[in-house]
C-alpha cells in the first residue's frame, strides 16, 4: 500500500483549519508540519505562477508546470486556492476564509497584509481567538524592517556563514536553507503553543517570528562568550570551536571519518584506541580547555594516526571502543543508508500529476497516530472551487462570477 493510500487516523490537529498565505520556504515549512499533524491547510497562491518556489530547483517529471523539487518537498498535505489579492473580491474571499479558520500564516513584508485588510487587527475582529503568525526577515519594526531578505541573506547577516568555512578561508553558506527552516520550526512551535493556550486568550494571538532571531538562536552556545566576553568564533572547517577532538579526519583510503569525543570518557576511549592513553593524563590534553589551547598539536598527531588505516577499519575499531564516530556521507549515499531504509524516512507519495515523488517524512512519531498519510503537493488552484463551496458555501454562479472578474487569475 502506498503512503497516500493509508487510511485516515485521527491526529492531534484534526479539525484545525490553517489559512496559509506564505510562500517560498519558511512559512510553507511550518504549514507542512501543521498538515502532518492533521490540520487542514488552505494555501493561497497568486495566479498565474503561484508560489515562487514552484520555479525554484529542479523540475519534477510530469505535464503540469510549476512543480520543482523545492515546491513539492514543502507543500504536501495542502489545498491550493488561487486568489489574486490585487482584486477586491479576492481580498474579500480571503477575509471570509480567515473567518472560518483557526490559524492564519503569512510571510509578506511588514505592513503588506495590514494594507490589504488581512492583518491581525482586522482578521481578529472577524474570527475571535484567531492565531495569527507573521514571519518576517528582521521583525516588524526597526531600521531593517522593510529590507528584503531570504535564507542566504540571513545566513550572512546572522553570523552563521561567518563561523562556517575552512581555516583561513572565506565564509561558506550552509548547504541547507537553515535560516528558512529554523524560522519555520520556531513558527510551528509558536502556533502550537498559541493553539494550546487560546482558551485563555479569547482575543486571539499574534505570533511574530523574525528570521534573523531564529538564525541567531542556532548559535546559542556561542552567544554568552561572544556577547558577554567579546570573544570571536573562528572558522574551523571540519572542527568545532568549543570541543576537541570533534571533527572529521581523513583516513588512509582518502575517505573521511567523523569523530565526536565530546565527553571525558569518550576522550579516554579514543586516546586508548589510538595508542596514546598517556594523553589523558598529559596537562596539555587531559581536559577540553587544555585541548582547545593545544588544538593544533593534538589534531596534527591524530591526523597522522588516522592516515595509517582505511576508514572501515577505523569505524570498526572506534565503535568497538565506544567512541562516537561515523562515515562522512554525501546526501545521495545518506538516503540509501540501511537505517534510513529501516526507519522509512523517505516515503513515496503521488503528486498532482499522478507521478511518484519521494519525500522525507515528518520526524515526530507517536504510536497511536499511526503511519503518516502524505498527500502530494497540489497543482496551482486545484482546490479553489471545492474550498469555496465547502468552506464558504459559495454557489456555482458566485464562483463563476468571481472567475470572470479575474479573482482567480
Amino acid at each position: 500500500m502506498r503512503n497516500d493510500e493509508l487510511p485516515h487516523i485521527a491526529k492531534p490537529l484534526d479539525g484545525i483549519r490553517v489559512l496559509d498565505f506564505s510562500h517560498a520556504a519558511a512559512g510553507p515549512f511550518a504549514a507542512m508540519f501543521l498538515g502532518d499533524l492533521g490540520a487542514e491547510i488552505i494555501k493561497i497562491e497568486r495566479p498565474p505562477r503561484g508560489d515562487g518556489a514552484r520555479s525554484m530547483g529542479v523540475p519534477m517529471p510530469g505535464e503540469d508546470r510549476g512543480r520543482s523539487d523545492y515546491y513539492v518537498s514543502l507543500n504536501r498535505n495542502k489545498k491550493s486556492v488561487a486568489l489574486d489579492l490585487s482584486k477586491v473580491r479576492a481580498v474579500e474571499l480571503g477575509r471570509e476564509l480567515a473567518g472560518k479558520s483557526d490559524v492564519v500564516l503569512q510571510n509578506f513584508r511588514p505592513g503588506v497584509m495590514d494594507r490589504l485588510g488581512l492583518g491581525f487587527a482586522d482578521l481578529s475582529k472577524i474570527r475571535p481567538g484567531l492565531v495569527y503568525c507573521s514571519i518576517s526577515a528582521f521583525g516588524s519594526t526597526g531600521p531593517l524592517a522593510s529590507q528584503p531578505a531570504n535564507d542566504i541573506i540571513m545566513q550572512s547577516m546572522s553570523g552563521l556563514m561567518g563561523v562556517t568555512g575552512e581555516v583561513g578561508g572565506g565564509p561558506v553558506r550552509i548547504g541547507a536553507p537553515i535560516s528558512d527552516y529554523s524560522t519555520g520550526l520556531f513558527a510551528l512551535s509558536g502556533i502550537l503553543a498559541a493553539l494550546m493556550a487560546r482558551d485563555r486568550h479569547p482575543e486571539g494571538q499574534h505570533i511574530e517570528v523574525a528570521m534573523l532571531e531564529a538564525s541567531m538562536n542556532l548559535m546559542a552556545n556561542y552567544i554568552p562568550s561572544v556577547a558577554g566576553l567579546g570573544h570571536k568564533v573562528p572558522r574551523l572547517g571540519r572542527a568545532h570551536a568549543q570541543i576537541v577532538p570533534y571533527q572529521a579526519f581523513m583516513c588512509g583510503d582518502d575517505e573521511y571519518i567523523m569523530v565526536g569525543a565530546f565527553t571525558r570518557q569518550f576522550w579516554k576511549n579514543l586516546a586508548r584506541e589510538v595508542g596514546h592513553e598517556e594523553w589523558t593524563e598529559d596537562p596539555k590534553f587531559a581536559t577540553n580547555p587544555a585541548r582547545l589551547e593545544n588544538r593544533d598539536e593534538l589534531i596534527g598527531m591524530l591526523e597522522e594516526i588516522f592516515c595509517r588505516q582505511p576508514r572501515e577499519i577505523w569505524l570498526e575499531r572506534l565503535l568497538k571502543a565506544d567512541v562516537p564516530c561515523s562515515p562522512v556521507l554525501e546526501l545521495h549515499d545518506a538516503v540509501h543508508m540501511p537505517q534510513v531504509l529501516h526507519n522509512k524516512t523517505i516515503v513515496e507519495t503521488t503528486d498532482a500529476t499522478g507521478n511518484s515523488v519521494p519525500l522525507v517524512r515528518f520526524p515526530v512519531r507517536v504510536e497511536n497516530w499511526g503511519e503518516d498519510r502524505l498527500e502530494g503537493a497540489p497543482a496551482l488552484g486545484a482546490n479553489t472551487d471545492d474550498v469555496l463551496k465547502e468552506v464558504l458555501s459559495l454557489s456555482e454562479s458566485e464562483i463563476a462570477s468571481a472567475r470572470s472578474d479575474g479573482t482567480f487569475g
